[in-house]
């Protein structure tokens, strides 16, 4: 039952309102005082939808009430009542507390005052309303605010769970580049740079943020490498019919990634047949990739070519080691078959 609180020094308008509200005393619960004092120790008890006052009072104006019940009880929606010989106190009240509706006295019909403490009511129903949602959405940005902190803890797991990998991937180039390197100028030096950019941008891609799927990567990888008229050919067999887990695809795909690389930055063509396939509990990548030395052109001079060559088979050793390693069930294997120069596939 929402309750509605009068105040007002005058005993005659006290009854007067219990009387023209006694036909709502089952839907209000109407409580009445005389001084302002007992109406401020009733309302730090129980809640108040809508306070009703006389302005004009002794000792404590309503005024006076409403800065206190401003503090007591914000949500309370305010009506103040007044002589029509006060209305220029009242505007003045008006402009600095905050009122809902102002009354003038003498009124003698019920619906002067029912109808301002139906729309006090209804005004009360929309802040709480609006306050709910504001809560709401206070409560939301919380929740989204720790989905991110779990988030930036999981992608901080994800990092450090890859850590070895990427300390493995670092020791490979440095030993592959060390000595190589050394008697390079300086333009085939900006070629090994370049590449080994790629190999680690690439491998971001793949482990750092694997949510993909095996149509991406298949996607991805033809769009990268297979240019037939170019005689760059990349193809891809899929022998599996169901689902790969991403944790394996995209190690397969980063695996079959530097193959196609390889061949893109030392061949002007080449041609490069890929199938994956399952068998029992293993998901088996087989890569079969050649070209001819007089019919395929080289893109980069023999040394630098062999030094990519090397740090690929590296890269690929290393890593089906790793996998390998924390694959308990050993969930995949890699096949890898390396055509001589000078045959054609």
């Amino acid at each position: 039952m929402e309750t509605i609180v009068f105040v007002d020094n005058d005993s005659k308008w006290t009854a007067n309102y219990k009387r023209m509200l006694t036909p709502f005393q089952e839907e209000w619960n109407c409580v009445y005082f005389q001084h302002p004092e007992d109406a401020m120790e009733y309302m730090s008890s129980h809640p108040t939808e809508v306070l009703v006052c006389e302005l004009d009072m002794p000792v404590m104006s309503g005024r006076e009430l409403f800065e206190m019940v401003d503090m007591l009880s914000p949500a309370t929606v305010k009506i103040g009542i007044t002589q029509v010989r006060d209305v220029a106190y009242s505007l003045e009240t008006l402009n600095q507390i905050k009122i809902f509706k102002l009354i003038l006295k003498p009124f003698f019909v019920a619906e002067d005052i029912i109808f301002p403490i139906r729309e006090a009511l209804r005004r009360y129903k929309e802040n709480l309303w609006h306050e709910g949602t504001i809560q709401k959405a206070e409560k939301k940005l919380q929740e989204l605010n720790q989905e991110m902190e779990e988030l930036h803890k999981k992608v901080d797991s994800k990092k450090q769970g890859h850590d070895r990998i990427l300390d493995g991937m670092l020791g490979i180039l440095e030993a592959n580049l060390s000595y190589p390197v050394a008697d390079f100028d300086v333009e085939r030096k900006e070629l090994v740079k370049d590449f080994c950019a790629e190999l680690m941008q690439e491998f971001f891609q793949y482990f750092m943020y694997e949510k993909k799927n095996l149509i991406f990567y298949l996607s991805y990888l033809k769009n990268k490498f297979h240019h037939p008229g170019k005689s760059q050919v990349f193809g891809i067999r899929n022998k599996f019919d169901g689902k790969v887990p991403v944790s394996v695809m995209s190690r397969i795909a980063y695996v079959t990634f530097l193959v196609g690389y390889l061949c893109e930055q030392c061949l002007e063509r080449y041609h490069i047949e890929n199938m994956l396939e399952a068998e029992e509990d293993m998901y088996i990548l087989h890569i079969w990739y050649g070209w001819g030395t007089e019919t395929y052109g080289a893109k980069v001079e023999p040394e630098v070519q062999k030094l990519f060559r090397r740090t690929i088979r590296e890269l690929l050793r290393a890593l089906s080691d790793r996998m390998a390693e924390k694959s308990e069930n050993k969930i995949y294997a890699l096949k890898l078959y390396f055509k001589r120069e000078g045959e054609r596939q």
